[in-house]
């Protein structure tokens, strides 16, 4: 039983040593491209919700003129629903629009509006306005390019988009191996 030892020289551990090394290199430029993007993404969403809060904000304060304004014409001790909302209508703030009892503006911030809408409660009631719609929009406007497949959907005279089922009278087949709805 003859042993040979077997040596490793300095040559296999440079070899070994410079592998390491350039594995450290390459994951410390991986953790500095991620920390970078993380650090982009958190700025971004910090003024996408700066933006949004100063919305809201503005929001509120358009209502508190309107408060304002209903609480005058409270004082005016109307006999109607139909005389205090004419007078609300001849003291409205600018930019707001009123259509029976509610009460609707928009904030604009950025690409960003905030679409509101109050109704005008009684003059007896205790409360003057209640929120009935506090929206959020964004202004970007989205782009389909690349997906002309869906142009199949569209009736020959450019109209309406129709769907599978409203095409053939049929609902679409479904796929039984994956679990979903074939597309055509």
């Amino acid at each position: 039983m003859n042993r040979q030892k077997v040596a490793v020289g300095p040559g296999a551990s440079s070899l070994i040593l410079i592998a390491v090394v350039l594995t450290l290199c390459v994951l410390t430029v991986l953790t500095m491209v991620s920390a970078r993007s993380d650090e982009a993404m958190a700025r971004r969403s910090l003024e996408s919700r700066q933006e949004v809060y100063s919305l809201f904000a503005a929001g509120e304060v358009s209502l508190s003129r309107l408060d304002a304004v209903l609480a005058a014409c409270r004082q005016e001790k109307p006999d109607s629903m139909e005389t205090y909302l004419a007078a609300v209508e001849e003291k409205l703030p600018e930019g707001m629009k009123i259509s029976d009892d509610l009460v609707s503006w928009t904030e604009k911030k950025g690409n960003r509006s905030l679409e509101c809408t109050v109704r005008i409660l009684e003059p007896e009631s205790e409360k003057r306005t209640q929120w009935t719609s506090h929206r959020l929009a964004s202004g970007v406007e989205w782009e389909d390019d690349g997906f002309d497949d869906f142009d199949d959907f569209e009736d020959e005279e450019g109209g309406e988009s129709v769907g599978p089922e409203e095409e053939t009278g049929e609902a679409p087949e479904e796929n039984t191996e994956a679990g979903e709805e074939n597309v055509p």
